[in-house]
């Protein structure tokens, strides 16, 4: 006899396979909440024991934690396009923040995906669903472009201050009052207050934060003195850095505070029953780990991120999934929960069997940095990765290699490549690698 659970479990994936227009319950709302630059243990449900994250915290024990997450691409538009298309970066084109031509970047311009291209919220659309943006949109910088329907406030670029920022509402120059991270809940909350019952929705919603330049906010203060090492902190290298950890960690628990007010008001609307969240980062940050400030290295600092979902009945509570989801999984999963038909060219894997107890479709991780033939950029300018349980495996521009076993070695302490007794596993990977890339041919250029 099958437990109240189970059978709610297999309701859930007999939907996933149903007609596109079927109108029955297990078509859930989904929300995507996007945070930006907040590596994979920067909060408390990860093992953090200083920072304060107790609404995200929440989520995770109503829900599930994702712990092999990893963008397609640890840098922000080529993260954001991936998420958007299901494509690898080399598949849908954006390889960079802004565009390179003839071996250089134009930081002053944006890339973005073609014009025309489907999207998570054009395949949403076709399914029935009313598709919202609210927050950071960076690539291309109008999220109407791509499929939106309702676009109440976004912000069209990287990085912003907190207050007194210039964003666009209903596509119109605006100055909030506000903090913007407060201004983007108060819209996200809007959103939810005004769907129509019957009509399913995807509300996108993304932070500016804990993106630079930090917010050292009263309500939430921190002292460096105090801080313990984070998770993945490298342990033979004195913490803290010269970052400044402080104001990271005031602004990651500001934006917790703003991200449980719309998951508060999801529950007050009687909605959360019926929503499938999903939280994850575009990219991690290294903060001084392994001597790098930024992103966009291989690092699990940089390349992994934070990610929660929750889905009530069909995801197990507090449970936790070691099986590896990369950024272009997010819309196969939405289209199976939608009932939609997969669509053609995508190189993603619906994570919704992995999450609700079933077989992951999934077996290896993959992402990449591809920054379009410039070298004048920072060492992690252009490498593809493997992630295939314990191992990683890296491969960068000039052929240099670097193997680790993430499973003894959590923090990338001892590169693997050039012991004998792991020659065998390093030619796997290569092969795997190389399989990965046939699959995957790139998009010609322009």
């Amino acid at each position: 006899m099958k437990t109240p659970f189970t059978f709610m479990l297999a309701l859930s994936l007999s939907a996933c396979s149903g007609p596109a227009q079927k109108p029955s319950l297990s078509r859930p709302n989904i929300l995507f909440i996007l945070t930006d630059d907040q590596r994979w243990d920067a909060l408390g449900c990860f093992g953090n024991a200083s920072i304060r994250t107790p609404h995200l915290d929440r989520l995770a024990s109503q829900g599930i934690r994702l712990d092999a997450f990893y963008p397609a691409a640890p840098l922000c538009c080529p993260s954001r396009a991936a998420f958007l298309s299901g494509r690898y970066p080399h598949q849908n084109g954006v390889l960079n923040n802004a565009p390179v031509r003839d071996g250089r970047r134009f930081p002053d311009e944006t890339v973005d995906l073609d014009a025309g291209s489907d999207t998570l919220a054009t395949r949403l659309n076709a399914a029935g669903y009313r598709t919202g943006f609210v927050g950071k949109s960076h690539l291309g910088g109008d999220p109407r472009k791509w499929g939106f329907q309702e676009c109440p406030l976004w912000f069209p670029g990287g990085a912003t201050r907190h207050k007194e920022a210039r964003l666009l509402r209903e596509g119109k120059p605006w100055m909030s009052d506000k903090p913007i991270t407060v201004a983007f809940a108060d819209a996200a909350i809007r959103y939810l207050e005004s769907r129509r019952a019957g009509e399913p929705w995807m509300l996108w919603l993304a932070t500016t934060a804990p993106h630079a330049p930090y917010l050292h906010d009263p309500k939430h203060p921190y002292k460096v003195q105090d801080l313990s090492p984070p998770p993945g902190w490298p342990r033979n290298q004195a913490f803290p850095s010269d970052a400044d950890w402080a104001g990271y960690y005031s602004t990651i628990s500001m934006m917790d505070e703003q991200i449980g007010r719309v998951l508060d008001r999801l529950d007050d609307l009687g909605l959360a029953e019926n929503t499938f969240v999903f939280m994850a980062s575009d990219n991690g940050f290294m903060m001084g780990s392994h001597g790098h400030k930024a992103k966009q290295v291989w690092f699990e600092e940089s390349a992994r991120t934070p990610a929660l979902a929750r889905w009530p009945g069909h995801i197990r509570p507090g449970d936790a999934v070691s099986a590896p989801v990369v950024g272009v999984d997010l819309l196969p999963s939405v289209l199976a929960l939608a009932g939609a038909a997969p669509a053609p060219g995508l190189e993603g894997r619906s994570m919704i069997p992995a999450l609700t107890g079933g077989k992951p479709l999934r077996e290896a991780a993959f992402a990449e940095v591809q920054m379009g033939g410039v070298n004048d950029v920072e060492p992690g300018d252009f490498w593809q990765m493997i992630r295939d349980g314990r191992w990683k495996y890296v491969r960068s521009r000039d052929a240099t290699e670097h193997l680790y076993d993430l499973e003894s070695d959590r923090n990338e302490l001892k590169d693997l490549v050039s012991d004998p007794a792991f020659a065998g596993t390093l030619d796997r990977l290569r092969i795997r690698l190389d399989e990965w890339l046939r699959a995957t041919p790139a998009r010609s250029p322009d």
